[in-house]
């Protein structure tokens, strides 16, 4: 499981960030041998990616689980949380704690409903979605948390526009 990059405000400059986990989750079976700077958590190898800042510690669950944002408790990994922040406007590459989705670069707020995307590629995917009409009734996984409120005519049409405004000035 290796997920793409996040756009994330970088905390120095203001600007769009690239946020990188510190470990990289894959099945065991893709593996004849253990890589160096890697463990064993249930079925998945978790590499450490950057291990001069981030040591793995394994979570107080034997199976993996994971939070995708900072109101999910319970024990297991959270991703989005700490992480290397890089970014190509201050030149800054370090070691950060985020709070996910609040850190997200790319959101919009349209009649009281907040639309994240995770990068740039993540955002016009979203916004290609709402321009379908009509819409395919299965989403792919990234669209799945959309707002419903802001699928319905007016407001997926504010949201676009809003959406447009941002990419192209990006």
């Amino acid at each position: 499981m290796q997920k793409e990059y996040i756009d994330v405000c970088c905390p120095t400059c203001g600007g769009r960030a690239q946020f990188h986990e510190p470990f990289r989750f894959s099945h065991m079976m893709r593996f004849s041998v253990v890589p160096e700077n890697a463990h064993l958590w249930g079925r998945l190898v978790v590499e450490e990616l950057y291990p001069e800042h981030f040591s793995w510690t394994q979570p107080e669950t034997d199976s993996p689980v994971f939070h995708r944002t900072t109101n999910e408790v319970g024990p297991g990994y959270r991703l989005n949380h700490r992480g290397m922040l890089e970014c190509p406007k201050c030149e800054t590459f370090q070691a950060v704690q985020i709070r996910w989705p609040q850190a997200a670069f790319w959101q919009w707020t349209v009649e009281g409903h907040t639309l994240i995307a995770r990068n740039r590629t993540h955002a016009e995917e979203i916004l290609a979605y709402l321009r379908e009409t009509p819409r395919p009734p299965h989403r792919k996984p990234g669209l799945r948390e959309l707002p419903a409120p802001l699928l319905k005519k007016r407001a997926s049409s504010i949201a676009c526009r809003r959406m447009e405004r941002t990419l192209e000035a990006a």
